[in-house]
């Protein structure tokens, strides 16, 4: 997260108009900042709201979430304090809001439970099955470290979530040896048993599609680059 984070913010509402926002350049290319413009769409009065530098969930059970920017320290240069959040999704086939969690550099992505306020920490942003008991998460990031799994597939459990399957950066160079970057990730369909994705290649024009596809084994990747 740049530096200039909380003065774009202050730029925001000066940059609204009728229908989308109209965001400056500089905020439309800071990730924090076009999050925070995109918010609003997401809030709703006694679910998720906004108060200056706080955003606060009302689980439907439990006690409030609240979250507290710390933008001054972005500003301050004070690396280990600067800290900013967005409510990017709140999912109703999920049951669960979903709060980018932002850094100087990077971010994370916070599940929360829309009925307990129960938070799991996740590596990027949650792709729902149609059912809501499954996501596909693709932590591709060049800002932040997103540990060893370039994809993971997660089932919901309860008021939390579960790790169900992963395949790692490691097993993705060894698969596809003529990748210069492990592959950006999009849902493209997403049926009982498969996962159609979209993928490309960082820096270049190459596009593929790729699947995972679950059998009595459990899930496996088809995503190999096309020579």
């Amino acid at each position: 997260m740049k530096t200039r984070l909380a003065l774009l913010l202050l730029l925001l509402p000066l940059a609204a108009c009728a229908g989308k926002p109209m965001l400056p350049a500089d905020c439309a290319a800071n990730a924090m900042c076009a999050a925070r413009s995109a918010e609003p769409e997401q809030l709703a009065p006694g679910l998720a709201e906004r108060h200056g530098d706080q955003l606060v969930l009302f689980p439907a059970q439990g006690q409030k979430v609240t979250f507290t920017d710390h933008l001054k320290a972005c500003d301050d240069h004070v690396v280990e304090t600067c800290i900013g959040f967005a409510l990017i999704d709140k999912s109703d086939r999920a049951g669960a809001f979903v709060v980018q969690q932002f850094y100087y550099e990077g971010s994370d992505f916070l599940l929360i439970d829309s009925q307990s306020g129960r938070s799991t920490k996740l590596h990027g942003m949650p792709a729902f099955s149609p059912d809501g008991r499954h996501f596909l998460v693709a932590p591709f990031d060049e800002e932040s470290d997103v540990g060893a799994n370039n994809l993971e597939i997660w089932r919901r459990e309860g008021d939390g979530a579960v790790l169900e399957w992963a395949h790692t950066f490691a097993e993705t160079h060894a698969e596809d040896p003529n990748l210069k970057a492990p592959y950006k990730t999009r849902v493209s369909g997403w049926s009982t048993n498969r996962i159609t994705l979209a993928l490309q290649e960082p820096g270049s024009e190459r596009r593929w599609s790729g699947s995972i596809v679950r059998d009595d084994t459990g899930w496996h990747l088809l995503a190999v680059s096309p020579r």
